[in-house]
């Protein structure tokens, strides 16, 4: 493995033997993440509203972090909560043990992992710390997330998934 970028995100230039052949890829170092699946009491799931620089908008996501620090992956969406969406441990009202499901972030390319936890809250009004990145927290039904999926306006992967999975768990 040849290191190409080291950065938040490290790149590799790497090859294996495979059926006597050499095959060549590039794998990028992903920090896996942590997401939650966050409804409040009213059956509504929250959202967050941010800007994200590579895209050059807006975007509208569950309230998710990297595995940065010395915190199971567990406390990361714990701690996320509290900085994102201002929802803090005395809201939680219930939260998975392990992630409902993890899978890889770039399957092809990373082996980075999403784990997402199912979260039940305390309806209340939510605003995130000032100097996190969020620039607000939206509760919306599914029907609502439907439609802004419909109109494109939610593309986020993890959110996606989070809401297709919620979706078929209630059915």
């Amino acid at each position: 493995m040849k290191l190409l970028y080291d950065g938040y995100v490290k790149i590799y230039d790497c090859e294996r033997e495979r059926n006597g052949k050499i095959e060549k890829y590039t794998k990028v170092a992903l920090r896996g993440a942590s997401g939650g699946i966050v409804i409040n009491e009213e059956g509504q799931m929250a959202l967050v509203k941010q800007y994200r620089p590579i895209l050059g908008r807006i975007t509208l996501e569950i309230p998710a972090g990297t595995l940065d620090k010395e915190l199971t992956k567990k406390e990361i969406i714990i701690e996320e909560l509290e900085e994102e969406c201002g929802i803090n441990k005395e809201d939680i009202i219930e939260i998975t043990d392990e992630p409902i499901i993890t899978y890889n972030i770039i399957e092809n390319m990373s082996d980075g992992e999403m784990n997402l936890y199912l979260i039940k809250v305390k309806t209340k009004e939510t605003t995130p710390k000032e100097d996190d990145d969020v620039d607000e927290v939206l509760f919306y039904s599914l029907d609502q997330i439907q439609k802004l999926i419909n109109e494109r306006k939610i593309t986020d992967p993890k959110t996606l998934i989070a809401f297709y999975l919620y979706k078929d768990m209630i059915k």
